[in-house]
């Protein structure tokens, strides 16, 4: 089931995604800036809506020039962006304008490689192919931060920067491979290029509830960036890289173990355990101090969502529609930086007067109301597998 064209894909997101991991010790540069929490906090913050904005563009450039054409050109401008933040020696408006520059054409390359993705799956195995396929960004993730660190240990952030540069054009090089899927193409072999608009996906009746549940889990899973390590230092552990590395091997094994029992469970039904077994995750990190909390929250948090991202992915590609790829990634994708912007920001709130582990408590529960939802909307999701 895993041809040529998957595996390019596979490779070139993978290229993206190991320099996006690079790219969490990005607030390093800035303390070494002089910059303070509240300028880490604007200047990611700023990548972040650029990219939400951006992304219906490159929905929009799909629909005219194609999906190969429009990643690789977008491939190419990240490594150029990228490329900006080498002269960069002080805090002021040019960070902030690179910023947004790399955020807006970072979200569009991702938005163009997942619609990808929609094309590559076979009929019926979307969940096993999502499995596979996914460890693209969980397999990055295990090794990005720890390269991460070594490269500004011996090269400093120039070399930090022009490895992420690297990453980004080996991406490009990659797609390059791939034929021609411009509208003129698909319409040529019969297909239609007809395509659907925002308003219409948003409300699709199959898809409504997945929008819905992808934003509560990109909510829950955004108090894992924002307030781990605060919490775990404030409780006297100093090494908070053992709970991502449990946290993402735990999820890379249960997908290349089980991908193919997704399928045979049924993508829906899959999805209100993960997210249980993620909110029971995320609440355990608040009994961070006692022994062994932390690695048990690692490890239930990295199944949960090991099993829940390609088994949410594999439903909504199952119910779009081919003539509606674009559309449905650009608000798929959409949702998780929505996700991640208003996330710290409403459990900051939480932990302002709850402290730290109302935080973990509260990003559990986002994952609940997600499992209740989809089970009062999804009836199904109880009994025969979903289509």
């Amino acid at each position: 089931m895993y041809g040529r064209n998957f595996w390019i894909v596979f490779v070139a997101s993978f290229a993206l995604n190991s320099a996006a991991n690079l790219f969490v010790l990005f607030p390093l540069f800035i303390v070494q800036l002089g910059g303070s929490a509240s300028s880490i906090g604007a200047i990611v913050g700023t990548g972040s809506l650029a990219a939400l904005l951006a992304r219906p563009g490159a929905g929009f450039a799909i629909d005219r020039r194609g999906r190969r054409w429009t990643a690789l050109r977008f491939l190419v401008l990240d490594a150029a962006a990228i490329a900006l933040y080498l002269p960069i020696r002080r805090l002021g408006w040019p960070i902030y304008a690179v910023r947004m520059v790399h955020g807006a054409i970072d979200g569009s390359a991702r938005v163009a490689l997942f619609a990808m993705v929609y094309g590559i799956l076979p009929e019926g195995r979307q969940g096993e192919g999502m499995s596979i396929f996914s460890l693209c960004g969980m397999g990055s993730a295990v090794f990005g931060p720890i390269l991460g660190e070594l490269l500004i240990r011996y090269t400093g952030f120039e070399g930090f920067f022009v490895a992420s540069m690297a990453l980004a054009a080996l991406g490009a090089l990659t797609i390059s491979a791939l034929p021609d899927d411009a509208p003129a193409q698909i319409a040529r072999s019969g297909q239609s290029g007809a395509t659907v608009g925002y308003g219409t996906m948003v409300r699709d009746r199959g898809l409504r509830p997945l929008w819905l549940v992808t934003l509560l889990f990109s909510l829950a899973i955004s108090s894992r960036g924002s307030f781990l390590a605060p919490i775990a230092y404030a409780r006297g552990i100093g090494d908070v890289g053992a709970y991502f590395a449990i946290y993402s091997v735990t999820a890379v094994v249960a997908r290349l173990a089980t991908g193919r029992v997704i399928d045979r469970i049924g993508l829906g039904r899959m999805i209100v355990p993960s997210l249980l077994t993620l909110g029971v995750g995320l609440g355990l990190v608040a009994a961070t101090g006692h022994t062994g909390m932390l690695d048990l929250a690692a490890f239930l948090g990295g199944i949960g969502h090991g099993y829940l991202y390609p088994s949410l992915s594999g439903l909504v590609i199952a119910r779009t529609a081919q003539n509606a790829m674009a559309r449905s990634s650009t608000i798929y994708m959409s949702l998780y930086d929505l996700g991640a912007m208003a996330g710290p920001y409403l459990l900051g709130i939480v932990g302002e007067y709850g402290g730290y582990g109302a935080v973990f408590i509260a990003a559990g529960m986002f994952t609940v109301m997600a499992a209740g939802y989809f089970l009062a909307v999804e009836p199904d999701a109880r009994g025969r597998r979903l289509a």
